[in-house]
């Protein structure tokens, strides 16, 4: 025992053909739970052992946490009898992988480039070139006086999971779902007396349709914190304004309205801090046809920000087209919503590739580090055809202007592949990338930039996330996004949490935590990496050991 609450264990790889042995000490809690891993590999011809492995796991503590949670708040805290607690899923596939980062008490997902993987409840004889088999007949389940053994044995064949293996994971899904967002337990929708974990319109109406008519009308939703935030809502618009469940004050009707909200108050709007977007002229924000420059006073995206001065102060844009080209309008009001300024960009021109005298095409813009810094993300390309070889080079670019419109930054953001797999895979390169892909969408939170990249001239589309220097942090994700099209995320602004929101079709809503991707039950890596080849079959055990809780005394 380390420090009371740690236990050594010995990790070691063993090579049956030059008898050489490496060994690792490692330090795991106490946690009355062992994972025990033992990795053969046997020469196909011969059937014997050429290598072995041996070390024990670590299960992450989010794991614990988020069993407690998901049973307390969706169960025990007001939510009706049924007690909800799925992340049993978490153990449903295993994973090889080639990443080399330590075990962590903190880890969350599965990383590195997957080798192999097999799923815990199906049988497969595929041709698959990763994916193995459970071995029911050699998997067991054994009960003594003081533990319980449960050993799942997984066979990989010689076509399977070859490569460099270093790091063993349990996690809830295959490798095509396990960059979806994990949906944990509720912030909002605990209270009903049934058993569904939802605000319900016909038992708590006036909270329901608080947030339903809000929250389904507003032109923007920004959250601050788990439960409070910031709508632009339209006060024209009659579904909220005539709704009799909000009591939509008089004098708000009619102006582009900026609501605080907390959703732990039943009226959810915060009317009485609700701030009016005012003109040039201090009156309603709104189009004038007839007039050359308010004939584009609209609103796409607005987020409070806290300025350099400590005040609050909201800023905002609006998008048209102006002959061909893509403008965009940048507002700028005071924590009142007196308009202190607005410029206009033409974004087709002023961001275009001056070299070779081509237009900037703006792919997508995100508003979510407005508040913290100000400044709005703009993504796009700029094309030339390569005569060569009749193909167009794309060169995609991640521009940041101000509230004033200056371009504080302009950075060309070619994919880095780094040591990922995937792109070989694909049939992309360094060489070919700005060839197969080019840029399309952003979306960000305070330290990670989660771009999409989508296929042209026989590239694959792919998510990458980089850091705000520009850093790789991943080189491939399939996914960014909820996999159920009934919820919507939001970023938490300022911070790298997500929520989402349930829109219920049997009129009920939930708001949760997010995780950006499906997590993992377990971790363990080896002490060195072991190399599959197809001249290998391979065997993996994995025993959970689990000290028995001694039900049949009374302690004192």
């Amino acid at each position: 025992m380390v420090d009371g609450n740690l236990r050594e264990c010995i990790s070691y790889n063993k090579d049956f053909i030059n008898g050489s042995i490496i060994t690792r000490k490692k330090y795991k809690e106490n946690q009355g739970i062992k994972g025990k891993v033992f990795l053969e590999l046997f020469d196909d011809k011969t059937k014997k052992k050429v290598k072995e492995a041996y070390t024990e796991n670590l299960i992450p503590d989010l794991y614990f946490r988020d069993t407690f949670l998901e049973h307390f708040i969706q169960g025990i805290m007001g939510a009706g009898s049924t007690r909800e607690c799925s992340n049993y899923t978490w153990f449903n596939y295993i994973y090889l992988t080639d990443n080399d980062k330590p075990e962590n008490i903190n880890d969350q997902r599965v990383m590195g480039n997957i080798i192999g993987y097999a799923d815990r409840n199906e049988l497969y004889s595929g041709n698959d070139s990763i994916r193995g088999t459970i071995n029911r007949n050699e998997s067991k389940f054994e009960v003594t006086d003081n533990k319980i053994k449960i050993n799942f044995v997984f066979d990989f064949p010689t076509h399977a999971a070859n490569g460099r293996i270093e790091s063993i994971y349990w996690a809830m899904s295959n490798p095509e779902y396990k960059d979806y967002f994990y949906r944990g337990p509720a912030i909002y929708g605990r209270e009903n007396g049934d058993n569904s974990y939802s605000v319900s319109s016909d038992l708590n109406p006036r909270r329901y349709y608080a947030i339903s008519r809000l929250f389904s009308n507003a032109q923007t939703i920004k959250f601050t914190s788990p439960t409070k935030g910031w709508l632009l809502v339209d006060g024209k618009n009659t579904d909220i304004t005539q709704s009799s469940f909000l009591q939509f004050p008089e004098s708000l009707k009619g102006y582009w309205l900026m609501i605080p909200f907390d959703i732990n108050t039943n009226d959810i709007a915060i009317w009485g801090e609700t701030i009016r977007l005012l003109n040039s002229d201090g009156n309603a924000l709104e189009k004038d046809s007839s007039h050359p420059v308010k004939k584009y006073d609209g609103l796409s995206n607005i987020s409070p920000y806290i300025g350099e001065d400590g005040e609050l102060a909201f800023i905002g844009y609006y998008n048209y087209t102006v002959s061909n080209n893509n403008m965009m309008r940048i507002y700028k009001w005071s924590k009142v919503g007196v308009q202190l300024s607005f410029v206009d960009i033409n974004m087709s021109q002023e961001f275009k590739d001056r070299d070779y005298n081509i237009p900037f095409v703006y792919r997508d813009i995100s508003s979510l580090a407005m508040f913290i810094d100000g400044c709005i993300d703009i993504v796009g390309t700029t094309a030339r055809k390569d005569e060569q070889f009749n193909e167009y080079v794309y060169t995609s670019r991640w521009i940041r202007v101000d509230s004033e419109g200056n371009k504080v930054q302009d950075m060309i953001i070619k994919p880095k592949i780094g040591n990922s797999t995937w792109f070989e895979s694909k049939g992309m390169d360094s060489g070919n990338i700005e060839r197969r892909c080019y840029i399309d969408s952003i979306s960000r939170s305070a330290n990670r930039i989660y771009l999409y990249y989508t296929d042209v001239q026989g590239g694959s589309s792919f998510y990458q996330v980089i850091n705000k220097q520009g850093n790789l942090l991943e080189p491939y994700r399939k996914n960014f996004s909820i996999r159920e099209s009934s919820y919507a995320r939001y970023n938490i602004l300022g911070t790298d949490r997500w929520i989402s929101r349930y829109y219920g079709s049997s009129n009920n809503i939930l708001i949760q935590h997010l995780l950006t991707s499906r997590p993992i039950g377990a971790h363990t890596k080896l002490a060195q990496p072991v190399e599959k080849t197809e001249a290998n079959t391979m065997k993996i055990q994995y025993m959970f050991e689990i000290d028995l809780i001694n039900y049949g005394e009374d302690y004192y």
